[in-house]
């Protein structure tokens, strides 16, 4: 079995974060603390690194300095999400079979009977949907990340806030980001005085956010083009969204949406096939977005030239070349940020919402296999994790 359970590979343009990782290490495993359990929160604005950040700490305390024996991960966005990912490391400890919420209160009595694991609920913005599953047992320890401000409620006292990147920091993440794999990441050739400024320019502008770094570097990387030829490309972009107005709703900065819009140009020139996927994935469940999904319901769901696995991957690799997609290759799945889901949908016309809200139903339905087969529920709850995420309520896709 499994005893490292993180469903995303270690981020190797991770820089930065080193007073944050010790923090977060220092609350979680300092000793005297009288709790049922030892628990820590990150929190921050979306696009900021939280997922990132817990990621890092992950592999930093599991393989570089093992710190636990076992590390889990759970999708904490919705309670089924949550309660589907619980059961699943039941699953993966040999509890026995069961309906998802059985597996999940075993998972939820094995860790208050074992220690040195740590269980990382990601996305917890919703405190009240972890509370009933916080594991009560010293021995181990729970990390949340999350956009809620306090967890009061929850008796966890150690919040952690992620912050933007100093100047400084957001300079060097470019530059390491966008430096060639024969270049030494820590010693960088001298920028001439052109490309200090723009790249410094571009670091203001992007304000120290994570998410519009890295699709800035991705950019830059991918087109193989200068700090300063971006930098004019990014300043036309800028004024373009800005004739257009920006939408009146949206949970992200303007910096994310000029970001997006240069990267999304750029893949729909190079693989115009592959937009109806990022389409599509701005309607779905933002995490764990299974390949073979889109494969077996290309026809329902309006992918045309998702003709075989060779043709997806080509399609997904436009994507994630240009950080608008993470794949992961080790479950043949893909996640996307909420933030870019949010971008992609505001420029979204209505009538193309509704189109992709009845072509997302059309495939998902064709998708869910005999419910009344019990070894059919796993896979029958994560269907239902992308329904849910469609709309909140009927009339918002019917109309009526």
């Amino acid at each position: 079995m499994p005893k490292f359970q993180v469903p995303y590979h270690r981020n190797q343009h991770f820089t930065g974060r080193s007073q944050l990782l010790q923090d977060l290490h220092t609350a979680l495993t300092s000793t005297g603390k009288a709790a049922l359990n030892q628990a820590a929160a990150l929190s921050g604005l979306g696009g900021i690194g939280k997922t990132q950040t817990a990621v890092e700490y992950a592999y930093r305390y599991f393989y570089d300095t093992p710190t636990y024996e076992w590390v889990f991960w759970v999708k904490a966005d919705t309670e089924l999400a949550l309660v589907t990912d619980l059961a699943a490391i039941a699953r993966s400890l040999d509890l026995g079979d069961g309906t998802l919420e059985e597996l999940a209160t075993r998972s939820q009595q094995w860790l208050k009977t074992h220690q040195g694991w740590l269980l990382i609920f990601d996305n917890a913005d919703q405190p009240e949907i972890v509370k009933p599953w916080l594991p009560r047992n010293p021995q181990g320890r729970v990390l949340l990340t999350s956009r809620a401000p306090r967890f009061t409620s929850l008796g966890i006292k150690a919040l952690i806030a992620v912050k933007k990147f100093s100047l400084e920091e957001s300079i060097a993440f470019l530059r390491d980001r966008v430096a060639s794999p024969q270049e030494n990441r820590t010693d960088h050739p001298e920028l001439d005085a052109a490309e200090l400024a723009a790249v410094t320019a571009l670091a203001q502008e992007l304000d120290g956010l994570p998410l519009a770094l890295e699709q800035a570097a991705a950019y830059i990387a991918q087109m193989v083009v200068s700090f300063a030829v971006y930098w004019r490309y990014y300043q036309q972009q800028r004024l373009v969204l800005l004739e257009k107005g920006l939408p009146e709703t949206g949970d992200y900065p303007q910096s994310v949406a000029t970001t997006w819009l240069l990267n999304f140009e750029e893949v729909e020139q190079r693989s115009p096939a592959s937009v109806p996927i990022l389409q599509l994935s701005a309607v779905l469940a933002a995490d764990d977005i299974h390949e073979h999904l889109l494969l077996v319901c290309a026809e329902e769901f309006g992918l045309l030239a998702c003709t075989d696995e060779l043709a997806l991957a080509e399609q997904l690799a436009a994507l994630a070349d240009f950080s608008l997609i993470q794949r992961e290759r080790a479950t043949a799945s893909y996640s996307i940020h909420r933030m870019v889901q949010a971008v992609i949908w505001q420029r979204l016309s209505e009538a193309e919402q509704q189109t992709w809200i009845e072509r997302t139903i059309t495939g998902l339905n064709a998708a869910f296999p005999d419910v009344t087969k019990f070894e059919n529920w796993q896979i029958c709850g994560y269907l239902v994790r992308h329904v849910q995420a469609i709309a909140p309520s009927p009339t918002q896709i019917f109309g009526f």
